[in-house]
């Protein structure tokens, strides 16, 4: 074996064998989305400037929207509709911040391929930093919002518990699954625009099917079949595990059931891998659609 290597080399020295060629192996796509970690960086900070530009209070409609959005429902369900939950404030706010962080990055961040479209057709880019950074300004705005979130218990003397250490966590697991939910939509809306108005409509509805607004334990149990059709919805759910992964530790003062941690850290891997995958799969595609 030694002997034919040097016979091969002392040919090929000779011009008779043609050189060999290094072939590089192309990064993946992974690789290369780490390598364009700044690009995502600057891209939020764009975001941020762009949301905020020219805005009297600027940041501080961060802190406004959800305290406003607070205390309409607040309004209706200590008037209208009763809760018998004390503190109700915060139990509200409790589950709104994730729900506005999910729902508000999921509406941007599915349009974002299609506005950045010139800028695919030009530069040579992965496309997948474009939702991923819609989900980190929305992310930075869910951080703000904790603000508000904190004054008001203070104001109503809401405890302090070291259960809000698992608040980090929470907020990363659920930021994994916008990122693999806005992925999905992204490239799905590139080929079909109507997926924009279909999810608008979808957030309304799962809004009110989630337990944001009220409390599982509130329901109680009905003989009816809707209501058993309620039930396994609640069960099938991903927002029935990801938003106690916040309200939990604020409002309960307690940490997650390990069975809730472990199902919403499920869901949120399998979403982002989902959505991943079929946005790695569809991206080549894309310039052919814009």
């Amino acid at each position: 074996m030694t002997q034919a290597v040097e016979g091969a080399e002392a040919l090929r020295a000779r011009g008779a064998l043609p050189p060999l060629v290094e072939v590089k192996r192309k990064p993946s796509r992974l690789a290369e989305l780490w390598r364009f970690r700044q690009l995502v960086v600057l891209l939020v900070s764009r975001e941020l400037k762009v949301r905020y530009k020219r805005s009297v209070l600027g940041v501080l409609w961060t802190m406004l929207n959800p305290l406003l959005l607070m205390v309409v429902y607040a309004v209706v369900f200590t008037t209208i509709m009763p809760a018998a939950l004390p503190n109700f404030a915060v139990f509200l706010l409790a589950g709104l911040l994730p729900w506005i962080f999910f729902s508000t990055a999921l509406l941007q961040g599915l349009m974002s391929v299609l506005v950045n479209q010139e800028l695919v057709r030009k530069v040579r880019v992965p496309q997948a930093v474009f939702p991923i950074s819609v989900v980190g300004s929305n992310l930075v705005n869910l951080a703000l919002s904790l603000v508000p979130l904190f004054v008001m218990m203070l104001a109503l003397r809401q405890p302090f518990t070291p259960a809000l250490l698992f608040l980090p966590a929470g907020i990363a697991v659920l930021t994994l699954f916008a990122a693999g939910a806005t992925l999905l939509l992204a490239t799905v809306t590139v080929f079909f625009r109507d997926v924009r108005h279909l999810t608008e409509v979808f957030l309304q509805v799962l809004l009110y099917l989630s337990p944001i607004l009220y409390d599982v334990a509130q329901l109680g149990s009905r003989d009816s079949w809707w209501f058993r059709l309620f039930r396994l919805e609640l069960r099938l759910n991903p927002m029935s595990y990801l938003v106690p992964l916040f309200r939990d530790p604020v409002y309960y003062g307690r940490l997650p059931s390990l069975a809730t941690v472990g199902i919403a850290c499920g869901c949120s891997v399998a979403m982002l891998v989902l959505g991943y995958g079929v946005f790695v799969r569809l991206e080549p595609r894309h310039i052919h659609h814009f």
